[in-house]
């Protein structure tokens, strides 16, 4: 069988294949592998320098020491990619099931909520307290409709290379549309322009439900407890190759001219001396490009998370990436845009535990809301951008009934709090939860004991959202290659956007089909330009 577009079927029981990378594109590479391509299991080996695969949503702690929630991708997050993964991977608690069927059982699930409609998504202050914010209208001028306009029908290369902020004026940043989109997609103003084109070219028609949450949104516990793990599971008894502690150093290609095929991997297992791994032109290599969680660093309730990895130790972590790019930068893409202006792509995400609170009814009361109903609370008089998550509870197994946890993040870490003077980035948990707790003007004396609050700060967060240029990022089957393809948050893929789990997804399914030959390739991303304009106009 001939691929549509001339490349030849591989023999899957012939091929080795090479996922470098533990995170969510690697580990669908693997079950796309197996399901879609046939590949045997035994076939397929995953390099990760970490001691666990998992890559940056992994999610730890206890009721007693507090739990901590790491997440890089938005929290609600299915889409066609994701789902068709989710349907071919065996649930935790069935193996008779998928997962997909265990979030549509869950669905069913009698104890969780089923409103259809989040009342408040943002609260401001008011005369006596927080507000909710009427975010059914976005009053936009006629400027800043024109703007937008303009933005949605002009093609990415014009706008390459340019911030939001270049593209609109000051108060455009005050309005309350800017505000729903800032904190409902992690944007700044000096992120990419390319990156708010693709947001608003995809979601535009859907904002004002995005903060709306289904069930079918919804995994039982977090992502990591309900859908990383069981893949790796699935992976390891179906007899995937993991080789944890394994750092690639470098992918030696031959020839170096057209067309490009890796021959050997560089990789340096367990801290011992380098070692080489003949690659067959049969084989293939998915390679996982950059990392959002290089030079995180988590606090305590009592201490803030200190950053103290320097740009060397970031770089090390971007240095394969490097390697590649200096061999052909329009072909395999620059890192430098992404990994070296930690000043716009840092964000401090914090997670609460509660032990006994009346902090839940509070919440209710307020926003009218359940734990589940909607994706996040924004604040929009917050120096810090703090936007809330406040999800069905339990997140973990483990957690009792009396335990609940939150999740939130901040934008701008440069400002002082509004109550608590300092910046985000330089408080402890227990400052975060206070600044929080005056800002819905719950009871600081009776919930601060009960609590539990980590913070963590990520340089590299919202990274793949930075200013980039056309070929800044490689495409996921870079142009005359034989045997590669790049997946992650920094892998080209047209019209979508990155800053999600679909993406990831997205990309190891394109990079499987097309390496290996088969007739088949992921639904296209569904945008609706024209229609759009037509609404800002009206």
């Amino acid at each position: 069988m001939i691929h549509r577009e001339g490349r030849s079927r591989r023999d899957p029981e012939n091929v080795q294949a090479w996922l470098i990378g533990g995170g969510i594109a690697s580990l669908a590479a693997a079950v796309h592998l197996i399901k879609d391509a046939k590949v045997p299991a035994r076939n397929i080996h995953l390099l990760d320098e970490h001691k666990l695969p998992g890559g940056a949503m992994q999610s730890s702690g206890d009721p007693q020491n507090g739990y901590l929630l790491r997440t890089a991708c938005l929290p609600y997050f299915h889409d066609i990619c994701v789902e068709d993964l989710l349907s071919y991977v065996p649930s935790a608690t069935n193996p008779e099931r998928s997962i997909m069927d265990a979030v549509r059982d869950f669905e069913r699930d009698e104890k969780v909520p089923k409103k259809s409609t989040a009342s408040t998504r943002l609260l401001a202050h008011g005369v006596s307290g927080p507000e909710k914010v009427d975010d059914r209208q976005f009053h936009l001028g006629f400027k800043h409709r024109f703007d937008l306009i303009k933005l949605m029908v002009e093609g990415e290369r014009a706008v390459a290379d340019k911030t939001i902020k270049d593209l609109f004026d000051e108060s455009f940043f005050d309005s309350k549309f800017w505000t729903m989109w800032s904190t409902t997609f992690a944007l700044r103003p000096e992120h990419g322009a390319v990156e708010f084109q693709r947001h608003v070219r995809k979601y535009l028609e859907k904002i004002k439900d995005f903060n709306n949450v289904s069930a079918l949104d919804r995994t039982q516990y977090t992502v990591h407890e309900s859908v990383i793990v069981p893949v790796i599971s699935y992976l390891k008894k179906e007899g995937v190759d993991f080789r944890s502690n394994a750092k690639v150093t470098n992918l030696i290609m031959y020839p170096e001219g057209d067309p490009t095929t890796i021959s050997e991997i560089e990789l340096v297992h367990d801290g011992n001396n380098p070692s080489l791994v003949t690659i067959d032109p049969m084989d293939i290599v998915i390679v996982t490009l950059g990392s959002v969680s290089s030079g995180s660093a988590v606090g305590s309730n009592n201490a803030p998370p200190i950053c103290t990895a320097s740009d060397e130790m970031i770089m090390d972590d971007w240095s394969l990436w490097n390697k590649i790019a200096a061999k052909a930068t329009r072909k395999f893409g620059d890192p430098l845009p992404f990994c070296t202006h930690v000043n716009d792509s840092k964000v401090v995400t914090f997670t609460v535990t509660l032990r006994d609170s009346q902090f839940l009814g509070l919440y209710e009361k307020l926003t009218h809301d359940q734990p589940g109903f909607s994706s996040l609370v924004s604040f929009v008089d917050s120096n810090w951008t703090l936007s809330l998550s406040v999800p069905h509870q339990p997140l973990f197994p483990n957690q009792p009934d009396n335990v609940h946890v939150l999740w939130g993040y901040g934008l701008n870490l440069a400002k002082p709090g509004n109550y608590v003077k300092k910046p985000m980035a330089e408080c402890t948990g227990e400052e975060i939860l206070t600044e929080l707790l005056h800002h819905l003007n719950f009871p600081q004396e009776e919930i601060l004991p009960t609590a539990t609050t980590i913070p963590c700060a990520l340089p590299l967060a919202t990274a793949s959202l930075l200013k980039r240029a056309h070929y800044d990022r490689p495409e996921v089957i870079p142009h005359n290659t034989t045997n590669m393809a790049f997946v992650g948050q920094f892998a080209e893929i047209p019209h979508d956007t990155t800053f999600s789990m679909e993406y990831s997804v997205r990309g190891a399914q394109m990079a499987v089909f097309e390496l290996m030959g088969l007739s088949k390739s992921p639904p296209p991303v569904q945008t609706n330009v024209l229609q759009e304009v037509f609404k800002l106009l009206s």
